[in-house]
């Protein structure tokens, strides 16, 4: 969000204060912002990983890592059974935000 706030240096593109939360919303913005979203700087694979891993966090946040119906609709990920507990995946979570700062600071 730092960086979004320095581009848009007090200019008036709307924003929800947690819209960088949600991919699609973050994505958006930027599109906004520099005609570029997230599917432009990362391939699609990596776009659908961080979804799920987004989809994760919020798991590990709000429902402590307890695999719902919800999370499986949104992410499609199989790999988990409703009501199991989920590990944690934050390396390549990390990677892959870090992957994607990188390229929206060279649009900055």
């Amino acid at each position: 969000m730092g960086l979004f706030e320095r581009l848009r240096g007090g200019a008036s593109i709307p924003r929800k204060g947690n819209a960088f939360q949600s991919l699609s919303e973050g994505s958006t913005l930027w599109r906004q912002a520099v005609s570029k979203g997230y599917d432009d700087l990362l391939s699609a694979s990596d776009i659908a990983d961080l979804s799920r891993l987004f989809q994760q966090r919020h798991l590990l946040a709000h429902c402590e890592g307890m695999v719902d119906q919800d999370y499986i609709s949104r992410s499609g990920d199989q790999t988990y059974a409703i009501g199991q507990q989920m590990e944690e995946a934050v390396g390549h979570a990390i990677d892959l935000a870090s992957q994607l700062i990188g390229e929206l600071k060279k649009l900055v």
